[in-house]
């Protein structure tokens, strides 16, 4: 099987098996505010890598050595990328907005602090919203704590739910994304990668979207949003999964952007929510940073961005 009939295989399963649990849910007008959203999305994030087996095993026939989960194929350096990028796009969104919110008045990102007063606001604003009203003592005491040492508290956290908790729902994407697909295009330069996986990744998500996902008062621009970030991010995630050689980098560095995002919220006031958010322009600038640093820093990577794998690479690459 040629690669563009293995991708379009792969696609067809992937977002088959997605469309179809989502489907269901709009059935069911399921929404963000449904007791059932989570369970959903759970079964939503599950489709890819239930699609990359079915492709791997039951079309393709591949051995279970050759789908790349194994503790040992990991390098570990690359997965100390993963952690680095994965804590430095909430800060850096935050420093967006500060610069161009706070800085220069763009009131569409809104405002920023890291600060025990602000954590302390925001936490008692969420417990209000939801009927508590004895979260005073608990905002007071963060009060007096500095903002820095409770983000890292938070960033700390979401590192270490990323290789627990969070490890096998970020494999149910994952597996798929920067698993079969990125074994699929692996002779692409990762220029051409980026392109096929970013959009693709940004579409799958368009049910969840569209249900409130992320951008809640914009269901269908936030489907075009979510193209653009996603497309951004898979510069990220196709540079850990080259240098960790495993899909289990990408899964941490996912887990980690999923786990901190809460981090943002928490810090960031008052602005538009596809503008001041993770996942709106903060983050996508915060993204374009790191590529910036990436590609300056890496070399290797920063010159076979624009080229295709050659049989050299490919037997570097399997050592």
């Amino acid at each position: 099987m040629d690669v563009q009939r293995r991708i379009m295989s792969y696609l067809g399963l992937a977002f088959g098996i997605t469309w179809a649990i989502a489907g269901v849910g709009a059935l069911f007008r399921v929404n963000t505010e449904h007791p059932a959203y989570m369970g959903l999305a759970a079964g939503c994030m599950l489709g890819p890598a239930l699609a990359a087996l079915i492709q791997w095993r039951l079309i393709e026939r591949v051995p279970w050595s050759e789908v790349g989960l194994h503790p040992s194929r990991i390098h570990w350096r690359g997965m100390l990328v993963a952690v680095l990028l994965g804590i430095t796009i909430v800060p850096l969104a935050l420093l967006v907005i500060t610069v161009l919110g706070d800085g220069m008045g763009w009131a569409g990102f809104g405002h920023a602090e890291v600060s025990g007063a602000r954590f302390a606001a925001s936490l008692d604003a969420i417990l209000k919203s939801r009927g508590l009203t004895d979260g005073g003592s608990m905002a007071d005491l963060m009060a007096t704590m500095p903002g820095a040492a409770i983000m890292g508290l938070m960033l700390f956290s979401a590192v270490i739910a990323a290789f627990s908790i969070n490890l096998p729902f970020m494999l149910g994407e994952e597996l798929g994304w920067r698993g079969y697909l990125h074994a699929a295009t692996s002779s692409w330069s990762p220029a051409a990668r980026i392109a096929l996986i970013g959009p693709v990744w940004g579409i799958w998500h368009a049910p969840l979207i569209a249900m409130g996902h992320n951008y809640p008062d914009h269901p269908v621009a936030g489907i075009g949003m979510m193209i653009v970030f996603c497309t951004l991010l898979a510069v990220l995630f196709d540079h850990v999964r080259t240098r960790s050689r495993s899909v289990w980098g990408a899964c941490v560095l996912h887990g980690i952007i999923n786990g901190s995002a809460g981090a943002f919220a928490l810090f960031a006031w008052d602005g538009h929510e596809m503008i001041a958010s993770p996942a709106g322009v903060a983050g996508c600038a915060a993204i374009v940073l790191l590529v910036g640093v990436i590609l300056l820093l890496d070399q290797d990577y920063r010159r076979s961005f624009m080229r295709p794998l050659t049989i050299a690479d490919t037997v570097t690459n399997t050592r």
